[in-house]
């Protein structure tokens, strides 16, 4: 049985240099700001010296002190609601979901899981015997994420999605960026813990990395994250290097997005 499908396209803003259309003044800054933030501080913020009181040799200093230090990272500020509000993107209603694509959730699908649905996802999320712990919850998350990609992306298009990012794909309702990728994830998270298939984990709040030093590969990137209820380990969640429908990455956060290839390569969990 197929799920209904709804699509809620938002208008098409100006994001940096394509733009294809106007919007309302007021509308598309703050479409934009929220856009251009998950760019990272290359293009949000202008270059400007630190102030001093004590003198311009300090301001450097301090520019100098910040491009020596690690890549910063940092959840999403407030709860996992706060995270939707801020691309304007719509929570899962229990199974309704709202699939984020055309980068920065520019464009919404409503989709909802079907009994036949969640009967497939009990099974899938069900626990082998009871030694089962939670590293073998966070596979089961792995797989069962992976179906759900499928699912959804059968039915919505975004399966089409590429890996990464790159220039065609801003505006287009089959591609999807880390903001996309993170927002799903977190969507079908929640759906699995409204139903009562995850035990061992609790669904977090966005979470958010970057490294200026790195210019453009180390803009801001996101992930979806759960965490283990009895280590309170916080666990990445991501997908975004991967073909759509694959299984997503699943890595302590302290060692995701330290470079490219923690989130191409398969991790131990």
């Amino acid at each position: 049985m197929a799920g209904s499908i709804q699509v809620v396209r938002r208008r098409t803003v100006p994001v940096a240099k394509i733009c294809v259309q106007k919007a309302p003044a007021e509308w598309a800054a703050k479409a934009n700001h929220a856009f251009l933030q998950t760019r990272g501080p290359l293009f949000t913020a202008s270059m400007r010296f630190p102030k001093s009181k004590i003198g311009p040799h300090r301001g450097l200093a301090a520019v100098l002190l910040l491009l020596l230090t690690p890549g910063c990272s940092y959840e999403a500020l407030g709860p996992i609601d706060q995270h939707f509000s801020t691309f304007a993107a719509r929570p899962p209603e229990k199974n309704r979901i709202f699939v984020c694509s055309a980068y920065g959730c520019r464009t919404q699908t409503a989709f909802k899981f079907t009994q036949e649905d969640l009967a497939k996802l009990r099974v899938m999320m069900a626990e082998p015997n009871r030694r089962a712990g939670a590293a073998d919850e966070r596979q089961r998350i792995g797989h069962t994420l992976a179906w759900m990609e499928r699912r959804v992306g059968d039915t919505v298009g975004t399966s089409a999605d590429r890996p990464g990012d790159d220039l065609a794909g801003a505006g287009d309702p089959t591609q999807m960026d880390c903001v996309d990728v993170a927002t799903n994830l977190t969507s079908y998270l929640l759906v699995l813990q409204t139903n009562g298939f995850i035990k061992h984990h609790a669904i977090a709040s966005v979470y958010v990395k970057e490294d200026i030093r790195k210019g453009f590969s180390g803009w801001t990137h996101y992930a979806a994250i759960i965490v283990e209820n009895q280590t309170k380990q916080k666990y990445a969640v991501d997908g975004w290097k991967l073909a759509s429908g694959e299984e997503p990455e699943i890595v302590e956060v302290e060692h995701w997005y330290i470079d490219n290839k923690d989130i191409a390569v398969k991790t131990t969990l």
